[in-house]
């Protein structure tokens, strides 16, 4: 007898992942990031930036696609021009992270965290977060401790 994992294909697969992150990440963001996938509300650059930054942070692969997939063409130009602007004015320049980018990062986390329907919803994604970043740090120590 076959167990259901058993019996799926990588596209069942990959159809069931990306519809357990959807459920997932629409069960704990707040309202208004519901109402912008749900095209209730304009998506905004920053919204489409923030929504895929979190869905990264929270390693929600198939739903970080999904946003790219939906609403990449939207902001289309804008990236061509970010992309032609880096191109331009940053060709020697060492891509590193920056103290802003990282607290507007926190920032960000704060905010959803804050917006989550319920309080046992922001205690997990507080938790979760933390272990995130402490997952990071302990890379990042590897990283720098290797010879």
């Amino acid at each position: 007898m076959f167990r259901d994992n058993e019996l799926l294909t990588g596209e069942d697969e990959t159809m069931r992942q990306k519809d357990i992150e959807k459920f997932a990440f629409l069960y704990l963001c707040g309202q208004r990031d519901k109402d912008i996938l749900a095209g209730k509300e304009r998506m905004t650059f920053q919204d489409f930036d923030r929504l895929t930054y979190i869905t990264d942070f929270l390693e929600l692969a198939q739903m970080n696609l999904e946003i790219w997939n939906c609403f990449y063409p939207q902001f289309k130009e804008q990236f061509e021009a970010v992309g032609r602007l880096l191109e331009e004015n940053c060709r020697n320049m060492e891509f590193r992270e920056y103290e802003d980018d990282i607290r507007l990062h926190n920032k960000w986390l704060t905010e959803f965290c804050t917006a989550a329907p319920e309080k046992e919803m922001r205690e997990y994604l507080i938790e979760t977060i933390d272990l995130i970043h402490e997952k990071g740090r302990k890379k990042k120590d590897r990283q720098t401790h290797t010879p």
